[in-house]
């Protein structure tokens, strides 16, 4: 079988379906990998999964309406040269264009994988609402012709299902992308006191939140070192390179721009922390319990399923910068709780989230 990988962000594929992409070429299937990054940056890191590569060139984030229509068409001839039996659409342009594309060429199979709602379903003013009664026609669409529709979380899958987006019998559900045990492997936790957050440089990953938290901590702890890893975005909502340099000019973060491998940076932290407003799954917080880790993360879709409160670390209200600042000073005061809570964040991210129980769900479900 001809399997098609569609993702808008090309490192995706190796970072977060790098395993599944795997599983699939084990069974004896070709797979095809797109996304909007250069051959040359990709093609070899695919080809090292047993896949093949074809980029699909545009914009992850962009809306403008002559770019999304040339998009629409570089989609519709991939698809139309590839004649894939089955595609495995992930993220919003390849969900909506791929899916769509997937249709118009008669695609035996579509499958989609609902990594998280866009901002625009969850953040105010008129160019969200557009931008969320458009999404919502173009997931009905496509969800009406597709196989099955993959959950990180049940509050995606209620409100896709709410506003009719999605049909009940259609809804399958994962623990996130899963997480490679073997790669990230546990580690002892340090003595010294660092916190580590890593994210892309968006506001509604709660960047705010924990510069803030930050700053009030070092003026009672000075010796506590706050990492941030993550590159600067091209999205809209993202964090200006002159805010981030302020804040790094005055001493309160240490930030490390983005980077392939994050396993260096939890190895120092003593504290994980992701005060995001909403995600699919949290992969990095996924990340740090297999490292081992305690977590402090917030109440909201896609972050509160990682952690259970007072167990493997604490959840606390989305944009509230004084109740994680109160939560960090807690685990900063008592190594022995941070200690208990790395233990169990490595328990908890064996039991729900090892890569390959995702995958085989994954493989059942498809029939792989």
């Amino acid at each position: 079988m001809r399997i098609i990988v569609s993702a808008s962000y090309g490192h995706s594929l190796i970072n977060f379906r790098g395993e599944l992409i795997k599983a699939m070429v084990k069974q004896g299937h070709e797979v095809i990998c797109t996304s909007i990054e250069p051959v040359e940056i990709m093609a070899k890191q695919v080809e090292q999964l047993g896949a093949k590569y074809y980029q699909i060139p545009g914009s992850r984030t962009g809306i403008g309406l002559l770019e999304n229509i040339r998009t629409f068409f570089r989609y519709l001839i991939a698809y139309y040269l590839l004649k894939p039996d089955l595609c495995f659409l992930y993220m919003s342009k390849p969900i909506v264009f791929g899916g769509i594309c997937g249709i118009l060429t008669r695609v035996k199979r579509i499958v989609v994988f609902v990594t998280g709602l866009e901002v625009a379903f969850y953040s105010p003013g008129i160019k969200n609402r557009l931008t969320r009664l458009f999404l919502k026609t173009m997931y009905r669409l496509v969800h009406s012709k597709s196989e099955t529709v993959f959950f990180m979380n049940q509050d995606d899958y209620k409100l896709m299902l709410k506003y009719h987006m999605v049909r009940r019998e259609q809804a399958r559900f994962v623990n996130g992308s899963g997480v490679n045990m073997e790669y990230f492997t546990k580690e002892k936790l340090p003595e010294d006191r660092v916190v580590c957050m890593t994210a892309r440089l968006v506001w509604s990953k709660g960047i705010r939140e924990y510069l803030e938290a930050a700053e009030k901590i070092k003026l009672c702890y000075p010796d506590v070192r706050f990492l941030l890893v993550g590159g600067l975005d091209e999205n809209p909502e993202a964090i200006k390179k002159e805010e981030l340099d302020e804040v790094i000019s005055l001493g309160i973060i240490e930030y490390y721009g983005y980077t392939e491998d994050v396993r260096p940076y939890l190895k120092q932290c003593s504290i994980f922390v992701l005060p995001s407003y909403h995600e699919g799954n949290g992969r990095s917080i996924v990340e740090a319990m297999a490292t081992g880790r305690p977590i402090i993360t917030t109440h909201a879709p896609g972050c509160k399923e990682t952690v259970i409160d007072g167990y493997n670390g604490f959840l606390i209200p989305v944009r509230d910068s004084k109740t994680l600042t109160d939560k960090l000073s807690v685990l900063i005061e008592h190594s022995s709780l941070r200690t208990k809570m790395a233990e169990s964040s490595y328990l908890l991210c064996k039991e729900k989230y090892d890569v390959n129980q995702v995958n085989e769900i994954f493989l059942k479900t498809l029939r792989l």
